[in-house]
């Protein structure tokens, strides 16, 4: 009797166990539901996101009012040219600003919506975005709705004026005659200091986000590509702006490239890889991979033997580009960092800004691993140099304004207003030390610090 009773129970246990495995590999054998964007994200965005990030309207008075901070998110082709071209990154939702901006902790001067336009999106509408994205952003038919975006009246001006891209980088010619600027738009060259536009160049790459003159100023370097597709590094010749090479070896856009001498740099991309290329034979030498997501700026330190790196996980990495090896990893970031710059001069230790997404411009020194001190200003810096003598650092922040920082007192010496929306990007000039800093609608503006 108990006998059968121990064999019943067996079996019993035995079909139990049997019925949670079936169960398991039915579940993970199930196909993974494909999110539709126009019926489950579309909503989220009309509702959450458009009254901001539009097309540029005009109201009954003819005053335009732009999207902010330009990104654009009411048809495809906004979203492709809005900042940096980052804002949705196909199967890589971690990279993605509108993924990070929207699941940023509450109460954090960075979430969208903004905390004084409305809640934060809920779990359930982050993780359909997430979701969206990692399965490709398939935006299905829609490529924009042009009447959410258009104002509700008659438009009194029927040639309104031209709304142009973001410029995403700056650059001085060597003898300080002109200025780079980049953007959807390609290559402008100005003149300086009038800042008259001389001409305009094409580029292969339909996202540019950096520029870097060689050793010597006889050429140009100029990064982007096409999102969660390919990066291009395109050289041109200066100051004819002849393109005289490509190359392509990222699987997403270039943010950053520096010159490590006359015949060799190095490229940083959102596919989270650094390459070392050798020019002549258009060819990588060395592959330097450890950031967890994408890289957004390189600066090589005064001996060329070794680089810094950062990007959106927040760590700044130094490298011994000859071996390929990680030399330090420094994690006092708690939000994406935008960019880097070396300190003027050689003598001492060598000292190293960065500008990041949680309003701080800190200071390191690479070689030691060490975070020095930081500032924290009233917006996010997006971009930072140093002033000829090294000084002081300018910041170029998303209020639109510039700002000055003691890097000795951490001190904010001084704040300028440049631009009407988000400044994206700064250059000093190679022997004035006067500053120009870009920003939406293609805006270029001298300023000169006191």
């Amino acid at each position: 009797m108990k006998r059968t009773q121990h064999l019943n129970l067996a079996v019993s246990i035995f079909s139990f166990m049997f019925i949670l495995i079936f169960s398991a590999l039915a579940i993970s054998a199930e196909p993974q539901i494909k999110i539709d964007f126009e019926t489950q994200v579309l909503p989220i965005l009309q509702n959450r996101c458009f009254s901001c990030h539009s097309a540029p309207k005009t109201d009954p008075s003819g005053a335009i009012t732009k999207s902010k901070g330009g990104v654009q998110l009411d048809s495809v082709k906004g979203i492709e040219m809005s900042l940096h071209g980052e804002v949705i990154i196909a199967g890589a939702p971690e990279d993605s600003r509108l993924y990070q901006r929207t699941t940023l902790p509450e109460g954090d001067t960075g979430i969208m919506p903004p905390i004084d336009e409305g809640e934060p999106l809920t779990t359930k509408e982050t993780d359909l975005i997430r979701k969206w994205i990692a399965q490709g952003a398939d935006y299905g038919e829609w490529t924009g709705n042009q009447s959410e975006s258009k104002p509700s009246t008659p438009d009194p001006d029927p040639h309104p004026p031209t709304v142009m891209p973001p410029i995403t980088a700056l650059a001085f010619s060597h003898d300080g005659k002109y200025v780079v600027a980049c953007s959807q738009a390609g290559l402008h060259i100005y003149d300086f200091p009038t800042l008259n536009l001389q001409r305009t160049i094409e580029v292969s790459a339909r996202n540019i986000h950096a520029l870097a003159f060689s050793p010597d100023g006889d050429r140009l370097a100029v990064g982007g590509g096409d999102p969660a597709t390919q990066g291009i590094i395109e050289i041109f010749s200066w100051p004819e702006g002849r393109s005289i090479r490509s190359l392509r070896a990222h699987r997403d856009s270039v943010t950053a490239v520096a010159w490590r001498d006359a015949s060799s740099l190095a490229s940083a991309s959102l596919d989270r890889r650094i390459i070392l290329w050798d020019l002549p034979t258009e060819s990588p030498i060395q592959q330097l991979e450890g950031h967890s997501r994408g890289v957004s700026s390189l600066c090589f330190l005064n001996d060329k033997e070794r680089l810094v790196s950062t990007g959106v996980d927040q760590s700044v990495r130094v490298w011994d580009v000859t071996s390929g090896t990680l030399m330090r990893n420094m994690n006092n970031h708690t939000l994406p960092v935008h960019h880097l710059a070396l300190r003027p001069g050689t003598s001492g230790l060598p000292m190293i800004v960065s500008a990041g997404d949680d309003r701080t411009v800190r200071f390191w020194q690479p070689t030691i691993g060490r975070m020095v001190k930081f500032a924290r200003l009233k917006a996010a810096p997006l971009d930072v140099a140093w002033l000829n003598n090294g000084a002081r650092i300018v910041a170029a922040c998303a209020d639109g304004a510039i700002r000055l920082v003691d890097p000795d007192s951490v001190e904010v010496t001084g704040e300028i207003q440049a631009l009407k929306g988000w400044a994206y990007a700064l250059a000093v000039h190679p022997t004035d030390g006067s500053i120009v800093v870009g920003g939406p609608n293609a805006q270029v503006r001298r300023i000169i610090p006191k």
